[in-house]
């Protein structure tokens, strides 16, 4: 325990209990009086309850500054599926029972009729304060006389009150048995959330907008405390260019595509759209030449358009509304909708010192009224005006006002001073190494993937080093990981199928490399090679800095994967660098023992690990829904290819088993990314040369591989020369659809023939052709494909074995 923690627990220790006995003012509060006694020499001890933990959204940056507030509470909630804990300062969380049942990851809501049983079986008892983070059931946690339960309120389950008809329209849920259904939980759980808002001490609201829901649908009042803002990640820009800025996830309730309407029918106006969701494409075909859509960016980036931007343009009902207060952060105004919490954090023209101005209906036309109307007034506003009304957002105010409003409710900690606020590094557990990743590509390939689940699962003791910029680096940013890009130089052209070796300039920059490596390496205990490369440069490195380096092996090394030069190089570092292999599958592991004559001993294989989270999510989306935003034709039968544009990736396999059946579509997902292009060119020569226009799509580079899975009738594997592994094959077994893969390499560690998937002949259009059609017209064998392939990719690569694998290999490994 440090001695900071050691001060807070003196100063926490009241005299009596009768202290606590005692509410001071709190609004709506009467306090009833309280018997126990609490002994001089107990600590007050808090409990902090939060609806569910799956992701750090704005409800999630609340808690973290109540844990800040009192960072000895215990926390509890109905679930915990976080991978990144950091903002819980690597707090246990105590789970209810929805914890274990099935699907309960990613289908946690479903579970909404059980939610009010299971919050209420979380056990608080032996607690003095109880704080509840609620937007739907945290509230109904179970407190005694003897406790204060305040309740932190980010709205009541709105669901379940005034946007019941709105949730039912979205879930098609306005008629029928399901509706009749649904309705009756509602108003059960209405039921509920009135009797249990009696149990509560306390309201505090997030704005005034909830705190008038809550007055209105609970009849108590509640003291409006606004949720922290990260103002201080944002400086003040004064000068501003001549373009506007939104910014959101794209779904519909956020009216993104308002906004770019609005703007396409104003060409001389710039508009600037940052991120992504699943109305990106429908927000797409409404943009004009003058709207940019970026699609999502890192911090950084949408930091530096927040900061230049003439003006944000919000057009959502938010309770809060957190991006509107960080525009203000740069010193930008607002044009916002007049509705929600926009109204407490947006100063009109209306008052003196503006920091933005309103529109009063959700329409285009209203958008349009209100960018004539700031044009008008722009000269008003000031961005140090702006900024200074962010301020009063800030998280250490938050801070301020909740904790003070906490020790007025609890007379107990009336002596109690709040923490001075420590950011938060987790440390690495006891006896686990600290690793050095490394990868050559910024590209979103297979292996960068499979690194991406290692990456989130070891994020407090992993740094990653690229030698090249890209897609990759931005989600591993985006996962909190730390990364940094070192500078390939001429070493980024060698390709694994052969070509000169380096000299001259390449033979320079491989110096760099080793030695930059090298100097990142010294601070961690073990080097983990992703790709062949990046073992190359890993081996140098390990040596100078006396580290072990375990090479991620994800290619077959063998004449057909590789030019004779580069197997010479991997035979070589096998001897001079590698404490360990890491195979992905048996087919790998032996084609490197037998190249390297490598001990057999420090070789295992670890299947790749890949998340069910992203198709799970699409269950409830129809396909016809899917086909709609890729622009897919809806009644044909899609057989879908996933994988860059490469010859020996065999697209053209596809191709040509088209010509064979006409009664189907080829659906081409990827893009030529090494050097490829000349084959893509072929490819649409081929399909050009025999009218194949309609029947084949090319989709280009997707970053939602889920959606476009979930979006075809069956997934194909065409590559001519043998897989290493084959990860499309285990994403479409978790798409639930029909797999075909050729039959080669580690896709024999993965299909079982006519049971979880089709094996064919590698390059055989006429065998291709013949299973496809086979799928086509037997519901039986795709039924029973589908469900043997989903329990296959469930039991044998779920990313929580495959992690565990990778990490206890690398620990074996530091620890020798």
């Amino acid at each position: 325990m440090n001695h900071e923690v050691l001060e807070e627990e003196a100063v926490l220790r009241p005299a009596t209990r009768s202290a606590l006995a005692e509410l001071t003012s709190v609004p709506g509060v009467q306090a009833p009086p309280r018997r126990a006694a609490l002994r001089a020499d107990k600590t007050v001890r808090v409990a902090i309850v939060h609806d569910w933990l799956v992701t750090y959204a704005g409800a999630e940056k609340v808690l973290e500054q109540i844990v800040a507030c009192f960072p000895d509470a215990d926390l509890f909630s109905l679930v915990d599926f976080l991978d990144d804990r950091s903002f819980l300062r690597g707090k246990r969380v105590t789970t209810s029972f929805i914890q274990k049942l099935p699907l309960a990851r990613t289908k946690y809501r479903t579970y909404l009729p059980l939610m009010p049983l299971a919050i209420e079986q979380l056990d608080v008892s032996a607690y003095d304060v109880v704080i509840s983070s609620s937007h739907a059931v945290a509230k109904g946690i179970l407190t005694g006389p003897d406790q204060v339960h305040i309740s932190y309120v980010h709205s009541p389950i709105r669901y379940a009150w005034d946007l019941q008809h709105q949730y039912l329209q979205q879930s098609k849920l306005t008629n029928g048995p399901k509706s009749a259904m649904a309705r009756l939980i509602l108003h059960y759980i209405r039921n509920w959330d009135i009797r249990t808002s009696n149990s509560v001490d306390g309201f505090v609201a997030n704005s005034e907008f909830i705190a008038r829901r809550i007055k209105k649908l609970y009849q108590r009042d509640a003291q409006v405390i606004f949720p922290p803002v990260d103002v201080e990640a944002f400086s003040l820009c004064t000068d501003k260019e001549d373009f506007y800025l939104t910014a959101s996830r794209m779904v519909p309730y956020k009216k993104i595509d308002l906004i770019v309407e609005a703007f396409a029918r104003m060409p001389e106006r710039k508009l600037v759209v940052i991120g992504d969701g699943p109305d990106m494409q429908k927000i797409r075909a409404k943009a004009g030449p003058n709207v940019e859509i970026m699609g999502y960016q890192p911090f950084k980036v949408l930091k530096d358009r927040m900061s230049r931007a003439k003006a944000f343009v919000f057009a959502a009902e938010e309770d809060f509304g957190i991006s509107v207060v960080e525009a203000q952060a740069c010193g930008t105004p607002v044009i916002a909708y007049g509705k929600g919490g926009a109204l407490e954090t947006v100063r009109d023209v209306s008052e003196s010192r503006p920091t933005g101005l309103f529109f009063d209906e959700q329409n285009a036309e209203s958008i349009i009224a209100a960018l004539e109307r700031f044009d008008e007034h722009v000269k008003r506003f000031s961005p140090v005006d702006c900024r200074h009304n962010a301020e009063q957002f800030s998280a250490a105010h938050f801070r301020e006002r909740f904790f003070s409003h906490v020790r007025a409710a609890v007379p107990a900690l009336r002596t109690a001073t709040l923490p001075p606020y420590v950011p938060y590094k987790a440390e690495a557990a006891a006896g686990a190494p600290r690793i050095l990743a490394v990868d050559q590509s910024g590209v979103l390939g297979g292996a960068e993937l499979s690194l991406l689940e290692i990456v989130k699962a070891l994020r407090s003791r992993i740094e990653v080093v690229l030698f090249d910029d890209g897609p990759f680096r931005t989600a591993l940013a985006k996962a909190g990981a730390s990364v940094e890009v070192l500078e390939a130089g001429a070493l980024r052209h060698v390709r694994k199928q052969g070509g000169s070796l380096p000299k001259g300039q390449a033979l320079k920059g491989l110096v760099s490399l080793v030695r930059a490596t090298a100097k990142r390496a010294r601070k961690a205990d073990v080097i983990y090679a992703n790709t062949q490369r990046a073992m190359v440069i890993g081996a140098f490195a390990g040596k100078l800095a006396r580290r072990p380096v375990v090479w991620h092996l994800r290619d077959i090394v063998s004449p057909e994967h590789f030019g004779g030069k580069q197997l010479a190089i991997i035979k070589w570092c096998a001897r001079f660098g590698l404490a360990h292999v890491i195979a992905n599958s048996a087919a790998s592991a032996r084609a490197f023992t037998e190249l390297t004559q490598f001990d057999e001993k420090r070789v295992d294989v670890v299947f790749n690990g890949i998340s069910a989270a992203p198709f799970d999510a699409l269950r409830t989306v129809p396909q016809a829904t899917l086909r709609q935003r890729l622009n897919l034709p809806q009644d044909a039968f899609l057989v879908g290819s996933f994988s860059r544009l490469a010859r020996w990736k065999g697209q053209h396999v596809l191709l040509e088993a088209m010509v064979l059946n006409p009664q189907m579509h080829a659906v081409l997902v990827g893009a030529p990314l090494f050097g490829e292009d000349q084959y893509e060119i072929e490819l649409h020569a081929f399909v050009a040369a025999h009218n194949l226009g309609e029947r084949v799509h090319f989709l280009g580079f997707q970053h939602d591989i889920a959606a476009c899975m979930c979006a075809v009738d069956a997934v194909v594997h065409t590559s001519i020369t043998p897989e290493p592994f084959g990860r499309v094959i285990v994403e479409g077994m978790l798409a639930q659809r029909p797999v075909v893969a050729a039959r080669a390499g580690g896709v024999l560690e993965i299909v079982d023939d006519y049971e979880n998937g089709v094996l064919c002949t590698p390059g055989d259009a006429h065998g291709l052709a013949d299973t496809l059609a086979e799928l086509r017209s037997n519901d039986e064998l795709r039924n029973r494909l589908v469900r043997n392939g989903y329990q296959t990719a469930l039991s044998r690569f779920g990313t929580t074995t495959y992690v565990d694998g990778v990490a206890r290999i690398l620990k074996g490994v530091a620890g020798r």
